[in-house]
């Protein structure tokens, strides 16, 4: 990031700039310095490096007089070096499950770097990281002090942010407050407080950093303080000993617990390697009520080990509001729930007779949204997914696999928490299809749930891929007793 240089600016008739905030379908936004990964300052970015005119605001002198006012005194009034006048890109990182969002931003301000001053306006626009950006502000105020510190605090109060800057599509309601810090060297950053009513989500805990706005946006941006950017975590090292039922698993520095089923052929000398199935809850839910509620153990019984992982209980003395953490903008070690699939695969890769060729990944809502988000990021790994109400809510990547996807969900009434799933299924298949993944949709047309017995079909489907082969075995058809909802990709 280039850091911008401090300006004395004549004053001008400026309008209310804007400030675009990228939140989803679960937004309210963020505050704080530095990059997800923690690498580079905030104020590498920043809005004014600090130097700039004694002149003090408020001290009787031509500078006093207010922008905009028409004297003839206003072109050599207005001392701004506490945070130029312009566009600005908000980096925001949600407690809300570790969501990451962009905003634009302009903001008309009087001061001084070191002294305070005046956010005279400030505008947030919805914006979205597929280039949308808002023409009307969900959101604005006036005259926010700045103190002699740089720290401010804005209220926006009640806010409703548009669907097009949701990665759900979805408008989402929220209330909305910024408490941050101007630093001295032009570095914008904070904590944003408030509360998103769909998601019953406290949004405390959440962090936002704000740098100059240019286009085309950039891929990383700060969205915290300095320090207090995401960690990198290892894989295991030492796996515990596993048994059929409840297990427990430190991963990702986090303990987490998971349910077995282990057919008798997995733990039999000389046996033949079983595939894998990895089934996913729901929010809220857990591995023993998803597993009653697919009917999986049945389907998997002798033929598949079922591995059932549990969200994690606590993160930070409280329970996280989304259980999965796929909204995150962390792809790989820096993102727990990624650590934890590889960690569950290799303690039971390496305790039974399990073949790492046949892994499959399926789960429903939250759980469904987890299968997506797994299939593009450890494509590699995973032989098929069928995501039941799932999503994508980042801009789609290049898999290092294509990974074929048995995609089912509700139709118009799928909604939950507020969120449109039958937009966020019709997203993901135009994208396998524009990337020509093997594919297979299922609407069901029941709004958000699980079809009875579907557990059978999806089974069905899995057994003829193997992550080391591509193409269709299917031929672009359907297993026999297949449903009548569910039609095949073109893609062989």
């Amino acid at each position: 990031m280039v850091r911008s240089t401090s300006v004395l600016r004549a004053a001008r008739e400026i309008g209310a700039i804007r400030l675009a905030l990228a939140l989803s379908s679960w937004l309210a936004i963020a505050t704080a310095c530095s990059s997800d990964d923690g690498g580079g300052s905030a104020s590498d970015g920043s809005a004014s490096d600090g130097s700039a005119s004694d002149a003090t605001v408020g001290d009787g002198s031509a500078s006093d007089a207010t922008v905009g006012d028409g004297s003839a005194s206003d072109a050599a009034a207005k001392v701004n070096t506490l945070m130029p006048d312009g566009d600005y890109l908000v980096g925001l990182k949600l407690k809300l499950g570790g969501v990451q969002l962009i905003a634009k931003a302009a903001i008309v301000a009087v001061g001084e770097a070191g002294k305070g001053g005046t956010l005279q306006s400030i505008d947030l626009y919805g914006a979205h990281a597929n280039g949308y950006i808002g023409t009307e502000p969900f959101a604005a105020a006036k005259a926010i002090a700045v103190a002699a510190d740089g720290s401010f605090s804005i209220d926006f109060g009640k806010v409703v942010v548009p669907g097009e800057a949701s990665p759900t599509f979805t408008p989402v309601p929220a209330t909305l407050k910024l408490v941050g810090t101007i630093g001295k060297e032009g570095d914008v950053c904070g904590q944003i407080e408030g509360y998103i009513p769909d998601f019953e989500a406290d949004l405390k805990g959440s962090t936002f950093a704000i740098v100059p706005w240019k286009q085309p946006l950039p891929e990383n941006y700060p969205v915290a303080c300095a320090g207090q950017g995401g960690k990198v975590y290892e894989p295991i090292k030492t796996c515990p000993a596993l048994k059929a039922g409840t297990n427990t698993i430190t991963s990702a520095t986090f303990e987490r617990t998971f349910e077995l089923q282990l057919p008798a052929a997995a733990t039999a000398t000389g046996a033949a390697k079983l595939p894998i199935v990895v089934l996913y809850h729901g929010n809220t839910g857990n591995a023993k009520g998803i597993s009653a509620d697919t009917g999986w153990p049945a389907v998997a019984g002798e033929q598949a080990i079922l591995v059932v992982p549990n969200t994690t209980p606590l993160v930070d003395g409280s329970k996280p509001v989304l259980d999965w953490r796929y909204a995150e903008k962390a792809f790989d070690l820096d993102n727990r729930e990624l650590v934890l699939f590889d960690d569950l695969l290799t303690c039971v890769g390496k305790q039974f007779a399990a073949d790492l060729d046949r892994v499959y990944v399926t789960g429903m809502s939250a759980g469904g949204m987890m299968t997506t988000f797994l299939s593009v990021h450890r494509s590699a790994k995973i032989a098929a997914a069928a995501p039941l109400s799932g999503g994508y809510l980042h801009p789609w990547p290049t898999p290092e696999r294509k990974v074929p996807m048995l995609f089912t969900w509700g139709g118009p009434t799928d909604e939950a928490y507020g969120q449109d799933f039958h937009k966020l299924a019709n997203t993901v298949l135009k994208t396998l299809s524009d990337n020509k993944h093997v594919h297979v949709s299922c609407d069901h047309g029941k709004g958000h749930k699980i079809p009875s017995g579907f557990a059978t079909h999806q089974w069905q489907w899995f057994q003829a891929f193997k992550r080391t082969s591509s193409g269709d075995p299917h031929k672009g058809a359907l297993p026999a007793g297949f449903p009548s909802y569910c039609k095949p990709s073109p893609v062989q």
